[in-house]
């Protein structure tokens, strides 16, 4: 059992205040969006007293990485691949001999990334698309976009997201600056509520258009069901699924992957392609993850997520790493004992590991 670092990642999405105050950082005045514990190559988590690799101390990789996400500004519109599709297109890209870091790479390992998330605040996200009458309702309160309802009445779903992220800049333009005037103006007078998709399509706009050029993205909010979960409410990501986070603090484990597909709402490359082929077209209505007994269930092979209470022995099949974002709590194994403080980690190979103290905040991350 040893305390273990994780990696910071300085996104401009990020917060300035959650992961510093958790973690005991200086508040530099970046932006901290995420914080990383796992042995993926882009953020390989290091033992706290010699910073010893968490991939050499244990001899392997982990099949799971865990993450502590603070979303200030929504993240971008995107999806994860499936096992298969991410092994062929990772394949294709080191033949290409594109490096891992580059700027138009989709596939930095060949992993697939299916993913939990916990509400640790009060948190907006958008996932999936909402059935056919909900988008033309959607679409028949905002009069600018007619021409788009329109084209879904012809057209369906699947055409219509193909018409979206294939039309002409000129033409997207043209549709959603109109919209962005008029939503802009309720936003700054305070007359949107989170509940309003306008809400975020407005910030949307304040973020992510620039110089007379519309995000895209913006489109797909008013094809997508709009979901707040409350603090301790999870919810999966399954391959092909869109989603954006919004706003607020959650806890994530998936599969160690990076490999994210975007749709919109970012800075970064957006393969269409491959967000075409990959993406599913199908409405559905979000699904709530509540924890039995602490554990969140998902079908996950690679990973599980337990949020502990009380004092007891934790029963492990393999590696784990114990989070804790609350008060203070003692973890005893094999005769050790160590302390955790808010916003400790440690990496545990042994079966059994005792809990003691009152916790409140003590997430253990393992293979499922």
């Amino acid at each position: 059992m040893k305390k273990i670092k994780g990696v910071v990642k300085h996104y401009d999405w990020g917060g300035f205040d959650f992961l510093p105050d958790l973690l005991g950082r200086e508040k530099t005045g970046e932006p901290f969006g995420e914080y990383w514990l796992g042995t993926h190559p882009d953020g390989m988590a290091t033992t706290m007293d010699d910073l010893t690799p968490l991939t050499v101390l244990l001899k392997k990789d982990l099949p799971f990485l865990l993450k502590i996400l603070d979303v200030r500004n929504m993240l971008s519109i995107q999806l994860h691949p499936d096992k298969q599709t991410a092994e062929a297109g990772f394949e294709q890209e080191e033949k290409s001999g594109k490096p891992r870091n580059a700027s138009d790479r989709v596939y930095k390992d060949e992993n697939h990334k299916p993913e939990l998330m916990v509400a640790l605040s009060e948190f907006w996200l958008v996932q999936g698309f909402k059935s056919n009458s909900e988008i033309l309702q959607a679409l028949q309160l905002n009069p600018e976009l007619k021409i788009l309802e329109n084209f879904f009445r012809e057209n369906g779903l699947e055409k219509t997201y193909a018409y979206i992220m294939t039309m002409p800049q000129d033409e997207v333009n043209d549709l959603l600056k109109p919209l962005g005037k008029r939503i802009k103006l309720a936003y700054e007078r305070g007359e949107l509520t989170k509940e309003d998709i306008n809400f975020w399509a407005a910030r949307a706009f304040i973020t992510y258009s620039q110089k007379g050029v519309c995000d895209r993205g913006i489109f797909s909010l008013y094809l997508m069901n709009l979901v707040c979960l409350q603090p301790g409410e999870g919810m999966y990501q399954s391959p092909g699924v869109l989603h954006a986070y919004m706003e607020g603090q959650n806890i994530e484990c998936m599969a160690t992957s990076d490999n994210v597909i975007r749709g919109g709402l970012t800075s970064k490359h957006i393969d269409i392609d491959q967000l075409l082929k990959i993406i599913k077209f199908e409405s559905n209505t979000p699904e709530m993850i509540y924890p039995l007994q602490g554990l969140y269930p998902t079908p996950a092979r690679e990973f599980k997520l337990i949020k502990w209470s009380g004092n007891g022995v934790i029963e492990l099949s393999s590696q784990a790493i114990f989070l804790n974002i609350g008060s203070p709590v003692t973890l005893q194994e094999n005769g050790s004992s160590l302390v955790l403080q808010k916003g400790d980690a440690v990496i545990t190979t042994e079966a059994l590991v005792t809990v003691q103290g009152d916790p409140d905040g003590l997430f253990v991350a393992t293979t499922n």
